[in-house]
């Protein structure tokens, strides 16, 4: 991923910082997409209207998204994380972390032959072998169809860098998007002509 990913002065420099964080020993691209993470997606409290308040805020609330990993299991993070909040939280202030959701990580081995029908399509639609990436994304159903029906989910991309994915103006390229119906469509060629030998 280091060798084919987006270098760290790219990230960077798409996201007007001056300097990353994170885990040592990993790329900026692979901590945002292989790598445990906390994301914090919204923060709250005290007076938010214009102008200064000097007011000491009675309720405050953060929202927090883990992505986890293949080995990380749910109920034991929410668990972590819980005691930890415990532990650091002033003794005079009342904290409530309450779990809106919960979603298994899922990996997909490239060998499976669902994977390689998939690159087989991608060659015949984009003119090219892909590049595998691992991503870091919240689809719980993936992990209900793996885990109850032993059916792997071929997670197919389509969108370029700049299509400013879950951006109130994202977009999708439209001779992207021609290329990945015929992709699609040779995705289940190739899963129908495997399924028969």
């Amino acid at each position: 991923m280091a060798e084919v990913g987006p270098s760290d002065g790219e990230l960077l420099a798409d996201a007007g910082a001056a300097d990353g964080w994170g885990e040592e020993g990993y790329t900026l691209y692979e901590r945002t997409t292989i790598r445990p993470a906390l994301t914090i997606n919204g923060v709250t409290g005290g007076y938010q209207g214009p102008g200064a308040k000097g007011v000491i805020p009675a309720h405050a609330s953060a929202k927090l998204n883990f992505r986890l990993v293949a080995s990380q299991e749910p109920a034991e993070i929410d668990r972590l994380f819980r005691r930890f909040v415990a532990r650091i939280a002033p003794h005079a202030v009342r904290v409530t972390v309450r779990t809106e959701m919960r979603a298994h990580p899922v990996s997909i081995d490239r060998a499976h032959p669902a994977m390689r029908a998939a690159a087989t399509a991608y060659r015949v639609g984009f003119g090219r072998a892909p590049v595998f990436l691992k991503a870091g994304g919240t689809i719980p159903v993936v992990h209900l169809l793996q885990r109850l029906l032993g059916m792997p989910t071929v997670m197919m991309g389509f969108a370029l860098p700049d299509s400013d994915r879950h951006a109130p103006n994202e977009k999708l390229h439209l001779p992207t998007f021609v290329r990945g119906i015929r992709t699609s469509i040779q995705f289940l060629a190739e899963l129908a002509r495997r399924d028969r030998t």
